[in-house]
């Protein structure tokens, strides 16, 4: 839902989700109000969804962004609680067409059992953008308390019509990297960088190509994702209880990350009305691990009969070795059959 009148705007999104066997889980994915002080300065307050970096797949420099899962990069997520002030400006300069400077404050999660944080939690984010000639460009940074402070920036052009590039960059001071040693975690502080390469582009036939490197530093190397996998297998076969549990809560926490190793090409294809089939799309992509040549293939076929209703095929295959990322999953291919409809 979404309301405005003069200078007051509302903006809601909800969400619910009903598994068998489970209650109706109502929430919201946004929920805030927002002020226009002046024609160039505005202010939002409550719980809005932000979209930092230019990546499609992933975003080092997403810093106050929800997780974004890279098999499904589109699917809406929920966003954080915060304060957001934004002033932006046009010129007519021929080097410099806008200015924007964004400061977000981000309140803490209380915790469980808990009302209020401590004030001193607050984490402060900001971001400097300029367009620049044809070419966007984002500076920005975030701080928190007891989290490395992290600095980017990112850029996207069109180097013609039909070919978008873009980048970004991101550099987090004493980091903390989680490992397993002897079948126990591990951890040490240092600086890390995580950066994207990627471009759009769209041929003749209508077939766009999209195109990612990721890089992270900060992720497990081959022989360091082996002993992470040799321990979940080893917790696994000890049949004790407390340690099983004890490498589920770490499996959901310290290594929950979607891209857990430090390098990935992500490639997809996508096709409108294939073959003159209307109303469809055809799409592939695949995520390759360039650490253990482990990957994902998905192929998706959409189909939209009606205005707003859409039905979704979508089947993932899981291919590599054992002691791989994607050939060690839980399943080797799963399928996904969606109807959605939009109101």
């Amino acid at each position: 839902g979404a309301y405005r009148h003069k200078k007051v705007g509302f903006f809601m999104k909800t969400f619910s989700q009903y598994a068998k066997e489970e209650p109706l889980s109502p929430s919201f994915f946004e929920l805030h109000g927002s002020l226009n002080l002046s024609p160039r300065l505005s202010l939002s307050v409550g719980k809005r969804r932000f979209t930092w970096g230019k990546g499609y797949a992933f975003n080092p420099v997403g810093y106050v962004n929800a997780e974004k899962d890279p098999e499904n990069p589109d699917l809406a997520l929920a966003g954080k609680t915060s304060v957001y002030i934004n002033y932006n400006r046009s010129f007519t300069s021929d080097y410099v067409q806008n200015f924007s400077l964004g400061a977000i404050l981000l309140p803490p999660e209380a915790e469980i059992n808990e009302k209020f944080e401590d004030a001193d939690k607050i984490g402060a984010a900001f971001k400097l953008y300029f367009l620049l000639k044809n070419i966007d460009i984002d500076f920005m940074t975030v701080l928190k308390k007891d989290e490395p402070r992290r600095v980017g920036l990112d850029f996207s052009t069109n180097l013609k019509e039909s070919l978008e590039i873009h980048a970004e960059f991101s550099h987090a001071n004493n980091e903390t990297k989680y490992y397993i040693v002897d079948d126990f975690i591990s951890q040490h502080k240092k600086d890390s960088e995580s950066y994207l390469l990627g471009l759009r582009y769209l041929n003749r036939f209508n077939t766009t190509l999209i195109a990612e490197y990721y890089h992270n530093e900060a992720g497990l190397s081959k022989n360091e994702f082996t002993s992470y996998a040799n321990y979940l297998h080893n917790s696994l076969e000890s049949n004790n209880s407390e340690m099983i549990r004890l490498s589920k809560q770490n499996m959901s926490t310290v290594f929950r990350s979607k891209t857990l190793m430090q390098n990935y090409l992500y490639l997809k294809l996508t096709q409108p009305e294939p073959f003159s089939w209307l109303y469809s799309t055809m799409s592939i992509f695949t995520i390759f691990n360039l650490e253990d040549s482990s990957f994902l293939l998905s192929p998706q076929l959409s189909y939209k009969p009606y205005t707003n209703y859409e039905v979704l095929l979508w089947p993932i295959l899981f291919i590599g070795e054992n002691n791989t990322e994607y050939g060690s999953k839980q399943f080797e291919n799963k399928i996904d059959i969606w109807m959605r409809f939009h109101f």
